[in-house]
């Protein structure tokens, strides 16, 4: 059980923006699920706050293609992909319990196109039906750890859909657009899986819910803020032609507005605000 849990203090996962967050006042934790869990989820996740004395915080993150699933003491709802940038003011004492599902796997669920769950959320009854109550009670009931993880992973065992193969498929291809750095365009994905650029545009609108031109931009962009807090952190000076074309845009312009139209600032703007 140990090696699918990872604990850290601070603010870790990829895609969150740290606007002057003092991380010691953040825990998080993330579990692995197991393999038949798995075919539908990606991770579990669990984030504890005390803020406490000190003014609220405006958390802002930038989405993955993945449905999310947050529970809340009376404010539980399945989120789709938020096509910008998403702020949560966070104050006080508080926790969040959370399910990201694997780009895809999501859909077997709901058995709709996720392009109708884009930008906004649902009720977890709208999924769940009457069980929605219990599921946030049996797992905010539990101590923070691993103990939430398992209860929310029996609950979903006990209604696991058939499993979908091209929902499988459009996760992998997913997968690869994050990892592979020599995706850059829809035509590449395209090339690589052998797949008609309609065909993908409609795998994409039905199981992910954004284009795959979305996905392959909202990557590069996470890879970016992930190289900013490390030059933040070196105190180095950033030439941000050379970034740019190392994620693959051609000139600068495109790659400063590509950036601001999802994250708010430009990225020497970010990386000043890190700095401060």
């Amino acid at each position: 059980m140990a090696s699918r849990i990872a604990q850290t203090y601070g603010l870790q996962p990829r895609g969150v923006l740290k606007f002057g967050a003092d991380e010691k006042r953040f825990r998080y934790l993330r579990r692995l699920p197991a393999p038949d869990v798995g075919v539908f989820v990606e991770h579990f996740w669990m984030i504890r706050w005390d803020l406490r004395g000190v003014a609220p915080y405006n958390a802002q993150t930038v989405s993955h293609p993945s449905v999310q699933l947050g529970l809340e003491k009376g404010k539980s709802r399945i989120y789709g992909v938020v096509k910008g940038r998403s702020s949560h003011m966070l104050g006080g004492l508080g926790e969040v319990f959370g399910v990201k599902f694997r780009p895809g796997g999501f859909y077997p669920f709901l058995k709709s196109p996720l392009s109708r769950l884009t930008n906004r959320s649902i009720a977890l009854s709208d999924v769940f039906g009457s069980s929605a109550q219990e599921f946030e009670q049996s797992v905010l009931s539990l101590e923070f750890g691993a103990t939430r993880a398992n209860a929310a992973e029996n609950f979903l065992r006990q209604r696991l859909p058939q499993r979908d193969e091209t929902a499988v498929l459009a996760g992998q291809i997913v997968d690869e657009i994050c990892v592979n750095r020599q995706i850059m365009t829809v035509d590449d994905v395209v090339a690589r899986f052998h797949l008609g650029k309609r065909t993908l545009q409609r795998m994409f609108d039905q199981y992910v819910g954004v284009t795959p031109k979305w996905v392959i931009r909202v990557y590069r962009l996470h890879e970016l803020v992930e190289r900013l807090h490390q030059e933040k952190a070196a105190r180095k000076a950033v030439v941000f032609a050379d970034l740019a074309q190392e994620l693959g845009y051609f000139d600068q312009a495109h790659f400063v507005r590509d950036f601001k139209s999802i994250i708010g600032c430009t990225p020497s703007e970010y990386l000043k605000q890190l700095r401060q």
